[in-house]
């Protein structure tokens, strides 16, 4: 199976203007979302809503922990420091504006959300250059030829729990309040994060397991910025699975 044959051929829009609540009565548990985007007018918006709490929408804001450390134009910015408009470093040596952030809070008691704290050098060469706390559903940057016979091609976004060992990738459950951060960028994107390739959030993520009209209103809400029609466009660089992931973690990438 190639690359090409592995990824959506369409660029992902939402349903503009359409509510959860218009397609059926929805007694889903909620959660709250703090949101900031790219308005139509170009200006940083910011507001907080109460939206379904699904696993799909918790991936969207799961990527990152407070503290984790983004190469901007002019040096590190913890994630909890940029805002929409923001232009970060990429793999390669780009840079790529940040559209949207995304982030949920978690009180001391109650549910508590896993982080992987990624040691430096966990990766080799690709990094990170010093330890990194990432959120459970980030996706890393894998470039090997280990991955041709999977995706095609060299490159490949992986899960990164699926690299979890108790010593390179350390699976933790810190105490106390805590906020898991998601970004957005205008396509697929592999952003540095502690010099360590992680994806921008990319709704393909989501689409590629279930795709209904349900979930295109609940990530309409969540990403307002799409309001206008704009989509993220269709993925660049494929996605292994967690079986796949773990396949090249046990052989080595």
């Amino acid at each position: 199976m190639t690359a090409y044959q592995r990824l959506p051929s369409a660029s992902y829009s939402p349903v503009p203007g359409l509510s959860s609540a218009s397609v059926h009565d929805d007694a889903r548990a909620l959660a709250h979302y703090d949101l900031a985007w790219i308005d139509d007018r170009g200006a940083a918006t910011w507001d907080r809503r109460a939206l379904p709490d699904t696993p799909e929408m918790e991936a969207a804001v799961s990527s990152f922990a407070r503290g984790a450390m983004l190469r901007g134009l002019h040096g590190p910015v913890a994630v909890e420091d940029l805002i929409p408009g923001d232009r970060v470093m990429t793999r390669g040596g780009g840079t790529a504006q940040i559209d949207w952030i995304g982030s949920r809070s978690y009180l001391s008691a109650g549910e508590r959300p896993m982080f992987y704290r990624v040691a430096a050098r966990a990766f080799g060469a690709s990094g990170p250059e010093q330890d990194v706390l990432l959120g459970s559903h980030a996706q890393i940057l894998i470039d090997s030829p280990r991955c041709r016979p999977l995706v095609g091609g060299t490159l490949a976004f992986a899960p990164l729990s699926a690299f979890e060992d108790g010593h390179a990738v350390t699976a933790i459950v810190p105490h106390g309040e805590v906020t898991i951060y998601g970004i957005a960028c205008a396509g697929q994107e592999a952003v540095l994060a502690g010099g360590l390739a992680v994806e921008s959030y990319h709704p393909a993520r989501a689409t590629n397991r279930c795709l209904n009209r349900t979930m295109l209103a609940d990530m309409g809400r969540l990403f307002p910025h799409t309001a206008t029609g704009t989509g993220f466009g269709a993925p660049r660089i494929p996605y292994l699975t967690p079986t796949e992931a773990q396949m090249l973690a046990v052989s080595g990438v």
